[in-house]
């Protein structure tokens, strides 16, 4: 299967992924507050967020530095060295999986006080925070065959095991609630996904033939583990720096503007953060593809799918954020019956925000899988820091609209001008290319989709609520679509298209 099949499969795949979660969400809240008292459905949120903590400090960017350096041994059918990355990886996950096991039955006996639990419910919350701990600790060895599958680009077939792993559990959830297991019903679904996602991942590594020959396994080694430790490390430093600056604005918000605000920042910026995963996924299945280029050495392959994946993200974000900003009021006011709301300049302000994270991303990621990831380790701190800071200044003055600002300075003077300087270095360019060439796809589209948002906004503003998401969400997507065909794309990547849809209705004809 060709690289780009493999994108396609793995982009179809984790947006039908995307979808089930939300549908996961849709049914197993109301599905969990149907059983459970709010209280106890607090609980349930409390001990989830808790144990994911735990995952994310335990693992130490050890899940992205294995992935990767398969990439570099998976090629060589003599050496042994394949071998000893998925035994040493696995090993690694095993002794990280002990500690989260380990740390989650320590932690479980003060953490009830420490977070003011009410007494009655400290028994159960102490058993769900160990089992919980348990089984993410079983995910953690098990996911060393999703990482064989990442490295050779078959997140398609993660996804997939994910979104059968989803009904699993949603069934084990229910079956826990209908037998009268309350709380502990939360432990039969996650145990069941736990162990189908293991089993399948297992059975299709097998199937593929992606494990190593016989002879060809060598040994867990000192020097393989020296080398995922401190490229994991340097991973797990960018991460808390991400995470600093996504937890950092709830935090901003209610500091400066109160529960209240939050409340509203949280509902309104859903679709924003829903096409926020829609854009990105470019660029997460591109990752193992353009590590493999590296490894081989096809550097100016690499730079033109560098410079499409750029101009693809830029251009998809122009088009899909306009649209989310021309009917996020409307549809804010269908979903909470009029009860959330901001103004109009906050919906522009998200739809420039995520144009620039989106483009941004690409540079950060590409250094990252260098390998030799350097500053970039201290630039998400850095950047979340300042986040803070300018958002405490500037939101009591501009309220949201000052930490949505905050956030687009700070990603374009920190990870934006870092990751473009890192991108010319390692291509040998001049930053003018990509600004004003590879960039100038994106800016079109955005020009001519705002100028088409407000031509729509004016005659369908005093229209009603779901009259206004119709109308001007059905006229705004099929400009959307045109712009980001005809602007958006370079005349190679749309040749590229043509030639790709061309062969797929001969096959179908065919195929009929």
């Amino acid at each position: 299967m060709s690289r780009f099949k493999r994108f396609a499969h793995s982009l179809f795949s984790g947006y039908a992924l995307i979808a089930a979660n939300v549908l996961y969400t849709l049914a197993s809240v109301p599905l969990a507050l149907h059983y459970l008292s709010k209280k106890e459905f607090g609980l349930w949120i409390l001990v989830t967020q808790v144990c994911n903590f735990n995952m994310l400090v335990v693992d130490l960017g050890m899940s992205g530095a294995v992935a990767r350096i398969l990439i570099d041994h998976k090629d060589d059918p003599v050496s042994t060295k394949y071998g000893a990355v998925i035994q040493t990886g696995l090993l690694v996950l095993l002794v990280q999986g002990l500690i989260i096991a380990g740390s989650g039955g320590l932690i479980s006996y003060w953490l009830p006080q420490w977070m003011d639990v009410q007494t009655e419910y400290w028994s159960v919350f102490r058993q769900l925070v160990i089992w919980q701990c348990v089984m993410v600790a079983l995910s953690f060895v098990m996911r060393i065959f999703s990482f064989i599958l990442q490295a050779h680009q078959r997140y398609d077939i993660c996804n997939y095991s994910n979104l059968a792993a989803i009904t699993v559990g949603l069934v084990g959830l229910w079956v826990g609630f209908t037998s009268s297991w309350g709380l502990y019903s939360m432990l039969l679904g996650g145990g069941a996904t736990v162990a189908f996602n293991g089993i399948f991942t297992l059975w299709q590594t097998w199937r593929l033939r992606l494990f190593p020959a016989r002879g060809r396994w060598g040994r867990p080694n000192r020097a393989t583990f020296k080398e995922l430790f401190f490229y994991g490390t340097d991973l797990f430093l960018v991460a808390i720096g991400l995470q600093l600056i996504t937890a950092s604005q709830s935090l901003v918000i209610t500091r400066t503007l109160g529960l209240e605000a939050n409340a509203i920042w949280s509902i309104a910026t859903k679709l924003f953060m829903l096409s926020q995963q829609l854009v990105y996924r470019l660029l997460d299945f591109s990752l193992a593809a353009f590590s493999e280029m590296m490894v081989r050495g096809e550097k100016a392959r690499l730079q033109t799918r560098f410079r499409d994946l750029i101009i693809l993200s830029g251009s998809a974000s122009a088009a899909i954020a306009v649209t989310m900003a021309l009917c996020n009021r409307a549809f804010l006011k269908i979903w909470t019956l009029d009860r959330i709301s901001w103004p109009i300049e906050n919906d522009i302000l998200m739809a420039c925000s995520l144009m620039v994270y989106a483009s941004t991303r690409c540079h950060i990621g590409l250094a990252c899988i260098t390998k030799h990831v350097g500053a970039m380790k201290y630039i998400y701190f850095a950047e979340g820091v300042f986040f803070v800071g300018l958002g405490l200044l500037l939101a009591p003055h501009l309220g949201l609209a000052g930490v949505i600002l905050g956030g687009i300075l700070t990603n374009l003077f920190f990870s934006g001008v870092y990751g473009v300087r890192r991108s010319t270095k390692y291509f040998n360019l001049n930053v003018r290319e990509i600004l004003f060439h590879w960039l100038r796809p994106p800016a079109l589209v955005f020009l001519c989709m705002v100028i088409a948002a407000v031509a729509i906004w004016y005659p369908t503003r005093n229209l009603s609520p779901l009259a206004q998401f119709l109308v001007s969400g059905s006229i705004i997507g099929t400009i959307a679509a045109l712009c980001f065909w005809r602007l958006g794309l370079s005349a190679g990547m749309r040749q590229e298209g043509w030639e790709r849809l061309s062969r797929l209705r001969a096959r179908f004809a065919a195929g009929g």
